[in-house]
This record gives C-alpha cells, sequence and structure tokens, in this order.
C-alpha cells in the first residue's frame, strides 16, 4: 500500500561531473511488507549529458566480468564516459540489463566515480538484486566522501532500500535514520522509515514521522492512510477516524481506502455511517468481498439478520471455502429461525475447521430448540472438549441437562462455572472483565440454587441465592427466589425479612406483596396477610394470585 522511494542516482556530465540526484517512487506490494516483491516504477528522466561519441563496441552480456582495458588516462576516461553515456541511454528506456553492464564498465573503468557506481546500485535496486546493488552504493558511499550532504542523504536512503529488502530492518532504520539526520527535509526518506517502522509494528516512533510527512505532502493519500492505522493502533480512533475519512477524500475511488474508512466507523460504533460507505464500495465493485463479509458482519451486529443473510450468501458465492462466511451465514439463518438452513452452513464450516467449538455449541443450541437433547448434549461435550473454558457451551450444557431433569449433572455444571469464575475473578483487575465475571457469577449461583430447588433441597437454594446476593444485592429477582426458598424450608420471618428487603427496593412490586401475604397467612396474620394481598391488588387489579388469595382469606373466618 506504501510506497518506497529510491532516489535516483546523479546523472553527471562526461565532463563536468555536478551531482544532480532526482527522487524515485516505487510501490510496495503492502505496508507490512514495505519495499518488497513489486517492480519499481519508471524513474523519473535524468539530465541528457552533452553528447559523447557512440559506444563503438557492443557491451558484453550482463554477467560478464568487466575487466579494464590496458588504456592510457584519457583513452581511460573516454571509454568510462562512453559506457556512462549509454548507462544513462539504456536507463531512460527502462533497459536495467544494459544500463547496469554500462554503468558497471564505466565504475571499472573509473573505480572512483561515485555516481557511476550510485547509478550501477541504483539499477540492481531496480532489478531487485539486493546484494549486488548494496555492495555498489556502499563502494559510492566510500568513494563519494566529497559529496555534497543532499547527495549523501540519498546515497544513505538507496542503501536503507537495499537494507531493507535484505530484511536487515536496524541497518535500513539506521540507514534511513542518517539520511534524515543529513537533510531533516528528506521526504522520500522520512516516509521509507515511517513505513518501516509500521512493519515492524512501532506505531508510536512512527506517527511523529507521518505527521511531518502530512505536513509536507498533504494530498498523498498513502499518508493519510498510514496515519489512519498508526492512530488506531495506538488507541487514538478519533484521529484514526479522521486520517482514514482524509485518505477517502483524496482517492475516492480506492476500494481499500474506503473498506479501511468503513472500519474505523464500525470500531467507533458508527454503523449507519460505516454501513453507507461499504454500500457505496459495493456500488462501484459489487464483488468486493470484503466489503460483503464486513456488511454482512454489521448488520449481525445490529440484528438485521435478513439483510445479514443475504450480503453473506453473496460473500459465500464468492469465498465458498471461508469458515468465517459459512459460520456468520449460520448465525444469521440461525437467528432468523431458519434452522435447516443454518445447521447447512454451520455443517459447512466443520468441514473447513472441525476443531471449531464456537460452530459445534451453535448446532448444539438449534438441537435443544428442536428438542434433539441427547444430540445437543454430544455437541455441547465436543465444543468443550476442544475448550474445557467455553462459557457459553458450559452454560448451555447445564441447561439441557436440568431440561432433562439430570440435576446432578447439571449441578455438576454450574459448580464448574462458578468454581471458574470465582478464581479468574480474584485475579481480575480490569472493571471490565471483573464485569463480566460477576455476571458469569450471578449465572452460575441461580443454576445451582435452580437445581437445589428442583430437588427440594431449601437450604442449598438459599445458601447458592446469598452467594449470589452478595455480589449483586439489586437483583430483586434472586432476592424473591431467596425468599421461596426460606418460606419451602419454614423459616418464616426469614422469608418474611426477604420480600420486606424486596419491597423496600422495589415499592411498586405487586408479586413481593403477594408473596409476602403468603408468608404472613403461614404466620397465622390474617390482618397482614389481607393488606398485603390487597396492595398487590391495587398495584396490578388484575393479579389472578391475589384476587383468589383475599377471597379464599376473607372466606375463612377461622384463620387469624
Amino acid at each position: 500500500m506504501a510506497k518506497a522511494r529510491l532516489s535516483l542516482s546523479p546523472s553527471l556530465s562526461p565532463m563536468k561531473k555536478t551531482l544532480l540526484l532526482l527522487g524515485l517512487l516505487a510501490p510496495l506490494a503492502s505496508q507490512a511488507q514495505i519495499f518488497a516483491q513489486e517492480t519499481p516504477a519508471a524513474p523519473a528522466s535524468p539530465e541528457t549529458p552533452p553528447s559523447a561519441a557512440p559506444v563503438e563496441t557492443p557491451a558484453p552480456p550482463p554477467e560478464t566480468p568487466i575487466v579494464a582495458p590496458p588504456l592510457d588516462d584519457a583513452a581511460r576516461i573516454r571509454e568510462a564516459t562512453l559506457a556512462y553515456n549509454a548507462g544513462l541511454a539504456a536507463l531512460k528506456k527502462n533497459d536495467w540489463d544494459a544500463a547496469a553492464q554500462n554503468f558497471g564498465k564505466s565504475a571499472a573503468l573509473s573505480p572512483n566515480d561515485a555516481g557511476a557506481l550510485s547509478f550501477l546500485g541504483y539499477v540492481r535496486l531496480q532489478q531487485k538484486r539486493w546484494d549486488d546493488a548494496l555492495s555498489a552504493l556502499l563502494a559510492a558511499q566510500e568513494t563519494g566522501t566529497g559529496l555534497n550532504t543532499r547527495a549523501r542523504a540519498q546515497l544513505l536512503n538507496n542503501i536503507g532500500f537495499a537494507r531493507w529488502n535484505k530484511d536487515e530492518f536496524p541497518a535500513a532504520r539506521t540507514a534511513f535514520e542518517s539520511a534524515l539526520a543529513l537533510d531533516k527535509d528528506y521526504f522520500d526518506a522520512r516516509y521509507n522509515l515511517a513505513f518501516a517502522l509500521m512493519s515492524r509494528d512501532l506505531f508510536s516512533a512512527a506517527l511523529p514521522h507521518l505527521r511531518q510527512l502530512s505536513v509536507q505532502n498533504p494530498k498523498d493519500a498513502t499518508i493519510w492512510d498510514g496515519l489512519a492505522e498508526a492512530f488506531e493502533k495506538t488507541g487514538n480512533t478519533a484521529s484514526a477516524l479522521g486520517a482514514a475519512k482524509r485518505a477517502v477524500e483524496l482517492e475516492p475511488k480506492n476500494e481499500a481506502y474506503r473498506l479501511k474508512f468503513a472500519l474505523a466507523l464500525s470500531q467507533s460504533d458508527r454503523r449507519a455511517e460505516a454501513i453507507a460507505q461499504l454500500r457505496q464500495l459495493l456500488a462501484q465493485t459489487p464483488n468486493n468481498a470484503s466489503a460483503l463479509l464486513q456488511l454482512g458482519d454489521l448488520h449481525l451486529r445490529s440484528n438485521r439478520w435478513g439483510d445479514a443473510a443475504a450480503v453473506l450468501k453473496r460473500y459465500v458465492a464468492l469465498r465458498s471455502s471461508d469458515f468465517t462466511g459459512r459460520f456468520n451465514l449460520g448465525v444469521a439463518y440461525d437467528y432468523s429461525a431458519k434452522f435447516d438452513d443454518a445447521l447447512a452452513q454451520y455443517a459447512e464450516a466443520e468441514k473447513l475447521r472441525p476443531n471449531d467449538a464456537a460452530t459445534k455449541n451453535n448446532v448444539g443450541r438449534i438441537y435443544f430448540k428442536r428438542d434433539r437433547l441427547d444430540e445437543a448434549v454430544a455437541k455441547f461435550n465436543q465444543a468443550l472438549a476442544l475448550d474445557p473454558d467455553f462459557y457459553d457451551a458450559r452454560t448451555n450444557l447445564a441447561i439441557v441437562l436440568a431440561a432433562q431433569k439430570k440435576w446432578d449433572e447439571a449441578g455438576a455444571q454450574w459448580q464448574t462455572l462458578a468454581t471458574s469464575a470465582e478464581t479468574a475473578s480474584r485475579a481480575a483487575k480490569d472493571p471490565a472483565q471483573k464485569r463480566a465475571l460477576t455476571n458469569r457469577l450471578t449465572t452460575a449461583y441461580s443454576g445451582l440454587a435452580s437445581v437445589a430447588l428442583s430437588q427440594s433441597k431449601w437450604k442449598d437454594a438459599a445458601a447458592h441465592y446469598r452467594r449470589l446476593l452478595a455480589i449483586a444485592p439489586n437483583d430483586l429477582e434472586a432476592r424473591s427466589s431467596l425468599g421461596r426458598a426460606l418460606f419451602q424450608d419454614k423459616d418464616l420471618a426469614g422469608a418474611e425479612a426477604t420480600y420486606r428487603q424486596v419491597i423496600a427496593r422495589n415499592p411498586k412490586s405487586a408479586s413481593a406483596y403477594n408473596d409476602l401475604g403468603v408468608v404472613l397467612e403461614s404466620k397465622k396474620d390474617r390482618k397482614g396477610a389481607l393488606e398485603a394481598y390487597s396492595r398487590a391488588l391495587e398495584l396490578q387489579p388484575a393479579h389472578s394470585e391475589a384476587k383468589s388469595n383475599i377471597a379464599r382469606l376473607r372466606g375463612n373466618a377461622t384463620v387469624g
């Protein structure tokens, strides 16, 4: 995505060798593999040297070693100049082999000519012959001690380019930084340094260089794209979004930039805008698979199951062997209650990734909905065999076992969940993680209490509800359930106190007043029970249990 930047070596007059260095762009495959894999763009036209006599003999093949002929100084200079000019002519035609042959000949005839060596190194870079390029460029650096500051900086930039392609990042970084030390405004070296740093995930180090580049050339979309990534990776979501938007404004037809802008919008929870960007991209390129997958994901997260299914069907048609597409399409069908279609997609996903626990969990959920309980249990167990810490699968397994009235087995699953969540909660420091673990614990304690109630183990149930309320005191449903467990255990005082706690927290709870009335009636407090039932009926005139209890109590004159 980024473009590495070479510096074209000097175009030298055969008589007056004044350095004139020109910049050159070389495209990149991606930010992750900067400087590699792509063919550099054609160089900018070097300054045309004065006419020179044509080379009288054809240049030998590129791989033939060149041995300087035994000439006198004047003849050697003339031959070096002819070879140099022939190299320039070949360079203009992008004839790299001929250019390398002639610059090599010129350098052999004139070993201290930094210009010929620089050009030879540049051509070898174009040929991706990194070792040969580096050898020539280092020789140019050694012999070019008299070069001006700008020329030395450009030579260092090209050395950095060669070292980068040899996967010598520290040396490449040093070369780019040395070039900038000589010329702080050297755009190409800063550009290469910034994207080299990004490719090594050194985003914080790259940011100041990218910022300066955006000031030097505010209309370079690649720089804004790089800024967007660096901001995103360093946690500056707002700035990442702004940079991504600027890249799209500069190059509105660039699909990669628009897709990244949509992703940035999505990460900022601006789903509607992200969807609009993806639709615009798909209007331009209907078969952009990445956009289809991302749009499908956004629809899923917005609970737009039908829209998600429609988009993901198009994606799967393009990428039939992609696990994520198959899985997400299965989810879209699953939530649309199209269970046969969902199972078909999950089956394809399982073929592509047999050891994916989430797929097996989702299949188990559908089996449970279809009352295929044994098959559901088998799938949840398969998921847990792959991932013993898979919370959803273990929760689902406990629910299905309870539906089968396998109370001990269900209780064992809830206890496993509770134990793991308790252990993790003690070690957790992140507030969000602690909240998630608290939610898991309340679910596990509630499950354990439910199993105990089903087995008429009232004291156990009450103990589990107390554990739950210790970490979630405002869970009124659990507090009401505690009251029922205490009532069943004949702890009427405890039950009354519990229901009064519920009422104190929610004075408009008709159910709590009715349940309090039941407890008071059992305590032979007829007046108090009637008051509680009556209050329940005031709050909820259609409360059938309160009506029935009042009618029964008023007809029973012996009570109280």
